[in-house]
Order: structure tokens, then C-alpha cells, then sequence
């Protein structure tokens, strides 16, 4: 292992599973919509509001790393279509990101977080637009970087390099955990930093990428990884 200073924490499929925590949101979403602005939803479900996101992605190519924004322009778009203030989007996103920042912390989070603080400099960085002071975890890390705020979206090498941006820290002193092969491990890599792939599912590699050079199946096991060095710190 090199002599690492800092880890950097990918968010959703890392630190919670994120896929129930959308449908969720979504869901709240559409049900304040059909309650307040029937006819937004007397046309749309949760689907194809979905894909009306994914169409103003589309449109917005140059948006594409800001999903707040997203959402937002989509919600817009349907009020106008619809005969509504547009008011309505950034009341239904309210609803959306109240939703989608109650998130159930996977059991292995807060020890490792815990333990690996105490060696370890902290810090997250995320394409999503997870709000770590709403969820109650922003005090565990130094900075926290969105996307949103870089302009980019992993694996561009910006992303990364943002983390320590005004710190003394190199960029080859932190190492990236997160579970997408190509987005997390591959971009962190590419950047210069360290990276571990972590694998909750049994996932298979990707055969056309290089493998990682190392792999943990649960934060408790990182830990182990990351305190090999010091035996006295449990």
C-alpha cells in the first residue's frame, strides 16, 4: 500500500444504496404533484418523468453534470406545458430532495468512518447531488465535492483533483473508494490518486478495463486494509 494521508469516499452505491432512495424520492414527487398540480401527473408517472429528465439531458448537453439543474429545467418545462407557475418545480423539488437525502446508511459506514478518521484525512466526492449536512455525515469529512459545483462529471480527472484543491496534500497521498469500475476507479486513477474498488454485490470486472489493485467487499473491510500498518489502532 502506498503511504496514503487521505481517503475520498464515492457517495451513493458506496455509502448507502441509492436506488431505493431515487424511487422513493420520485415517488414522493409524483404524489405531491397529482395532489397539487393534477395535471401535470394526469399525463406523467413516475417513469416518464424519468424520462423526461433524460430527454432535458439531452437538450442541455452542457448541463449534463448538474442533476439539481435537471430535474429543475424538467420540472419548469411540464409546469409550462401544463398552465402552471413555474414555481411549481422548485416546490416539487423540495419534495424530491427532502426525499432523497433520507438515506439508511449501510451498517459498515459509521465504524469505518469512525476508525479510518482517526489516521485518515476525509473527504467525498460524488456525481450526485446527495446533501452530506441534510443526512448528517458533513462534519465527518474535510470537503465534499459535487459535480454540480466542478462542472464535470466523473471520471473526468477535474472531479478528483478538486478534492485537494488548496490543501497540502499531493494528489498520489489520496486514495478513492467507490464501487463504479469506470467512473470511480477508473477516473480516480486517471487523476493520480490511489483507488479501491469497493464491491458490496459480487459484481464482475469490466474485461476491458485494468483491474484494480485492490478490492474490499465491505467498508469494515477497508478498514482492516487501510490500518494494516499501524497494528495498535483498532
Amino acid at each position: 500500500m502506498r503511504p496514503f494521508r487521505a481517503i475520498c469516499f464515492d457517495l451513493d452505491n458506496t455509502l448507502w444504496d441509492v436506488w431505493p432512495v431515487i424511487r422513493r424520492a420520485e415517488e414522493a414527487m409524483h404524489a405531491f404533484l397529482a395532489n397539487r398540480y393534477p395535471k401535470v401527473t394526469a399525463t406523467n408517472t413516475v417513469e416518464t418523468l424519468r424520462e423526461a429528465r433524460d430527454r432535458t439531458a439531452l437538450a442541455f448537453p452542457d448541463k449534463s453534470h448538474d442533476y439539481t439543474f435537471l430535474r429543475l429545467e424538467t420540472l419548469r418545462a411540464l409546469a409550462r406545458a401544463s398552465g402552471y407557475a413555474e414555481t411549481m418545480a422548485e416546490q416539487a423539488f423540495d419534495v424530491f430532495i427532502a426525499a432523497r437525502n433520507e438515506v439508511d446508511l449501510y451498517e459498515d459506514v459509521l465504524p469505518a468512518l469512525d476508525r479510518l478518521g482517526r489516521r485518515y484525512r476525509l473527504f467525498t466526492a460524488s456525481n450526485g447531488n446527495a446533501d452530506l449536512a441534510r443526512i448528517g455525515l458533513a462534519h465527518r469529512f474535510e470537503r465534499s465535492v459535487a459535480a454540480r459545483h466542478v462542472g464535470a462529471l466523473k471520471p473526468d480527472p477535474l472531479v478528483f483533483c478538486k478534492v485537494i484543491e488548496g490543501t497540502d496534500l499531493r494528489i498520489g497521498e489520496v486514495v478513492y473508494v467507490g464501487d463504479d469500475p469506470e467512473l470511480d476507479i477508473e477516473g480516480a486513477r486517471s487523476a493520480g490518486m490511489g483507488a479501491i474498488w469497493l464491491n458490496r454485490t459480487g459484481a464482475q470486472w469490466p474485461i476491458d478495463i485494468a483491474p484494480p489493485a485492490d478490492t474490499v467487499t465491505s467498508l469494515a473491510e477497508l478498514s482492516d486494509l487501510l490500518m494494516i500498518p499501524d497494528g495498535s489502532t483498532n
